[in-house]
């Protein structure tokens, strides 16, 4: 395969699957965003990847110099890698929204926030696809192929779910502000927790690699159907 159908094949199987999931969310919107808007918060969260490599390749450093000062083992290690990389992505991806549209006057109805933020998610996603899916690539196409058949139903979606749960957070406290910050909390703590279930499976193989794969599915299948019931409920959402 040659360098520009390398390129082509990565991004392309990159892309496709953010971009049906977001138009999936679009749809479900009944009152539709800018696209100027959603074109600037899904580039903000491809911009996060960049961002998360730098932060989490500090994090790594820092947790294995306290690793020497404290001396914990290598599976202490990984679960505070696991549980602060997941933590430092749903931050990022929630701070590419924040700043892009949910300081914006376009942010104006309380499901506007899982719209963006879902959004910011998606953008995250891709970009982070092309860095998995090019990889991949090295190995043959098929083996790119189920790469990114497995990205679209679990990768992706996790980060569907998660940005939704932290989403609605803002949205339930769009009409009453006191309660933003303990909103918040509360969704980048399930954010994360769902984060790094899914990382700890995933790096950890339990139980074998079919039963692996059928306890991330089920893990990443319910935090969709959680983040589809809080995104009816932001939709009525109410003074």
């Amino acid at each position: 395969m040659d360098i520009v159908n390398y390129i082509f094949a990565a991004v392309a199987l990159a892309f496709i699957p953010p971009l049906l999931w977001l138009w999936f969310w679009l749809r479900e919107d009944a009152h539709p965003e800018p696209r100027r808007e959603i074109l600037a918060v899904f580039l903000a969260g491809m911009g996060g990847v960049v961002l998360a490599i730098i932060l989490e390749s500090n994090f790594f450093a820092a947790n294995r110099f306290f690793q020497g000062v404290f001396g914990y083992g290598v599976f202490y290690l990984q679960i505070i890698n696991i549980i602060g990389f997941a933590f430092l992505e749903e931050i990022i991806k929630t701070a590419a929204a924040f700043f892009t549209a949910l300081k914006s006057k376009y942010f104006d109805e309380p499901v506007d926030a899982m719209i963006y933020l879902v959004t910011a998610a998606l953008g995250f996603a891709a970009l982070e696809n092309v860095l998995f899916i090019g990889e991949s690539l090295k190995a043959g196409l098929s083996q790119t192929v189920a790469v990114s058949a497995f990205r679209f139903i679990n990768a992706v979606l996790l980060h569907i779910s998660g940005a939704a749960i932290i989403g609605a957070g803002f949205a339930f406290s769009f009409f009453h502000k006191e309660r933003r910050l303990k909103e918040f909390a509360l969704g980048i703590f399930f954010a994360t927790l769902l984060h790094a279930l899914y990382n700890f499976f995933i790096i950890g193989n339990v139980g074998g690699e079919a039963a692996n794969q059928v306890l991330v599915t089920l893990l990443v299948v319910s935090g969709a159907v959680a983040a589809l019931v809080l995104f009816e409920k932001a939709k009525r959402a109410t003074i």
